[in-house]
């Protein structure tokens, strides 16, 4: 009975045999072929080597002691190849030193068959790394195809946010005119209800900004329009941005008074600065206090930003910087911290400068968001 039980989903494995001892090139030839593999010889490494980039097989029994190129040297070079390191390479030698062996290891070697060899062993062994290398290849197809999906939903979400754009910025206009005519016919609530659908179309606004600047920093198409920056300016102009937060909610704000220099694309980091302080704010309880604090180490700034919200647990600190990624509220069910496309954003934008972000925090004691940038001269 045949020890290689391949499934018909599995095709026969093709292994490439390296001796320059003709009789156990014919001795493996003969064992792996009844079994139903495809099986090619070569004399000496520079053949196999050959062979291998012409036609990549998925297992490759090498002899160690060969003249010109030895078992060592060829197995390094496979492995160290992007495009066949995932061969799967077996050495057989007569050598029985631990050194030869770590050797071996060091080379990249998968497995080892000691001369003389035992036929059976042979099979076993060749069976075990031609699954392994079927597994691989299924995986790195299965992982292509992913990767196809997620690119066409991702055209088709660009493509449908792209057509949204338009029809927002007419009704954010539109509201816009309609509080201006109606300022002396309405009440102090019914001008309250337009002001609460324009600041709703606001956000809307910003997703789909977002939404696009997120998928054009994930294609790299996107530049970085570096430049000396004030950040005490660009904080204010952020700050100025979430006020309507921070009255509604009687938030106390704690800023830096010193000015700080920054190195960088004065819109990206406005909106990094915008994004992560509008989450501050809207999470933080009423009467809470948000504190923003300005190190410089050198030759970057690290700006950090506290709240007193309901905090992150730490299992979710790396998932709330994903796309469209959420935090769950574990005592309330609610979605505290709805990510979102906001920090995804600023994540890409803040490493596109090279510099870090990342999250302290846990619940019941706030969080505090920071992110680093270069320093300006």
């Amino acid at each position: 009975m045949s020890l290689t039980k391949n499934s018909t989903a599995e095709p026969p494995a093709k292994v490439l045999v390296v001796d320059d001892d003709e009789k156990n090139r014919v001795l493996l030839r003969d064992v792996l072929t009844a079994e139903g593999y495809a099986v090619t010889e070569a004399a000496g490494g520079r053949t196999a080597l050959d062979i291998i980039a012409a036609n990549p097989p998925d297992v490759v029994l090498l002899d160690i002691m060969m003249p010109e190129i030895d078992g060592f040297e060829v197995c390094r070079r496979i492995k160290n190849n992007p495009a066949t390191e995932p061969i799967s390479v077996i050495l057989v030698t007569a050598l029985t030193d631990r050194s030869d062996r770590l050797m071996g290891i060091e080379a990249g070697a998968n497995d080892f068959l000691v001369k003389p060899v035992d036929t059976r062993d042979v099979v076993l062994r060749v069976r075990n790394a031609a699954r392994m290398k079927f597994l691989y290849d299924r995986v790195r197809e299965n992982y292509s195809r992913l990767q196809e999906v997620e690119r066409l939903r991702d055209d088709l979400t660009n493509l449908i946010v792209h057509d949204m754009k338009n029809p927002l910025f007419r009704v954010s206009g539109y509201l816009e005119l309609l509080r201006d005519e109606a300022r002396e016919k309405l009440n102090a609530e019914q001008m309250s209800y337009i002001e609460e659908a324009m600041r709703s179309c606001r956000e809307l606004v910003n997703m789909v900004k977002s939404l696009l600047d997120v998928s054009s920093l994930e294609q790299g198409k996107v530049s970085v329009n570096r430049q000396e920056c004030s950040g005490a300016c660009m904080l204010k102009e952020a700050l100025a941005a979430i006020e309507p937060f921070v009255r509604d909610k009687s938030l106390k704000v704690k800023a830096p008074d010193s000015d700080f220099s920054l190195h960088c694309d004065p819109d990206m980091t406005q909106r990094v600065l915008t994004n992560i302080l509008s989450n501050a704010a809207r999470y933080s309880p009423a009467g809470g206090v948000i504190t923003i604090a300005v190190e410089n180490a050198g030759k970057e700034v690290r700006i950090s930003v506290a709240d007193q919200g309901p905090g992150i647990p730490k299992e979710y600190h790396s998932r709330i910087f994903q796309k469209f990624g959420r935090v769950e509220q574990r005592r309330t069910g609610d979605k505290s911290y709805p990510t979102g496309l906001g920090l995804a954003f600023c994540k890409l934008a803040v490493e596109a400068h090279g510099g870090r972000i990342g999250v302290e925090s846990e619940p019941g004691r706030g969080s505090v968001f920071w992110f680093t940038l270069p320093a300006g001269g």
